[in-house]
């Protein structure tokens, strides 16, 4: 059996609803030929005649009355497939990845502005390293994320949103921190896993004084911090993110050189994969 038109199904449930194929026609706007035709066109493809001619009447059969259901069925799946594909409102899952730092001091206001404008949209955040979070949006595990100095990619688009200021922190009783040397010859260093941009900064840092740290992988900010004021080693951090820390006073923040003081955190997401309520995501933070 050909394909139907949904036309020809719309001319079939015209004609049942006007009685006959004059007045559809009017309605339809074209001529009665061209509707009987399509009626015809109709019947040849189902094997069945649609309706019962008689004398200048038309009466629907059987076979039209159990075909009216599912042609108007048909018509308004049609008919709700481009309403949908045309409505270009934010709806349907929005998966956020951000680095820990980020989502704890810079999303908060724009997540909860987010969720009033757009309360059709359910979001998901997740928090990983800046390595893990390139993966995951090339791999179509979230639909963007925020990094910190993403490397360029030309699979990805980058919007950059937030300048931060990196700092050192230690506990309260330590001495001054200029350079590597100052941390002795074998710190402790605390720091996310090795795809954490912030912990390669830190290490690139250490390396110029030749320094063999000794890494403890934490898996919080908060942790991290806490063992810091602990006396447990030292790590590397957004000044923001010290705002946020209840215990901030039982930490010693050293700034750091001028050419590893700065970084820039990017929302990134596929170029093939901008939809709806990503834009209206990236538009509530920029």
């Amino acid at each position: 059996m050909k394909a139907m038109e949904l036309s020809d199904l719309a001319v079939f449930t015209q004609v049942v609803d006007c009685g006959g194929i004059t007045r559809a026609a009017e309605k339809l706007n074209r001529v009665p030929s061209n509707v009987t035709a399509r009626i015809q066109k109709l019947e040849d493809e189902l094997g069945k005649p649609l309706f019962l001619r008689d004398r200048n009447r038309l009466r629907i059969s059987a076979a039209g009355e159990q075909f009216l259901g599912r042609a108007r069925e048909i018509l308004e799946l049609a008919r709700y497939a481009v309403e949908e594909f045309q409505d270009t409102r934010p709806t349907g899952v929005l998966a956020v990845g951000a680095m820990e730092a980020v989502a704890a001091t810079r999303l908060v206001a724009p997540m909860v502005q987010f969720h009033r404008d757009y309360p059709n949209v359910e979001l998901n955040v997740t928090t990983a390293p800046t390595g893990d979070l390139i993966e995951k949006v090339l791999d179509g595990d979230v639909d963007l994320a925020f990094v910190a100095d993403p490397p360029p990619d030309p699979r990805l688009d980058c919007q950059p949103v937030f300048r931060e200021e990196l700092v050192m922190v230690s506990s309260l009783g330590h001495r001054s921190i200029r350079k590597p040397q100052d941390l002795g010859p074998s710190p402790t260093m605390l720091g996310f896993g090795h795809r954490c941009a912030y912990r390669t900064r830190l290490s690139d840092w250490l390396r110029q004084g030749d320094s063999q740290a000794k890494i403890l992988e934490i898996n919080s900010y908060h942790t991290l911090l806490s063992c810091v004021a602990a006396g447990m080693g030292v790590g590397i951090v957004p000044r923001a993110l010290l705002e946020h820390y209840p215990f901030r006073d039982d930490l010693r923040a050293h700034p750091l050189p001028a050419k590893w003081r700065k970084s820039t955190t990017a929302i990134i997401w596929r170029q093939d994969n901008l939809k709806a309520s990503m834009e209206a995501f990236i538009n509530s933070v920029v």
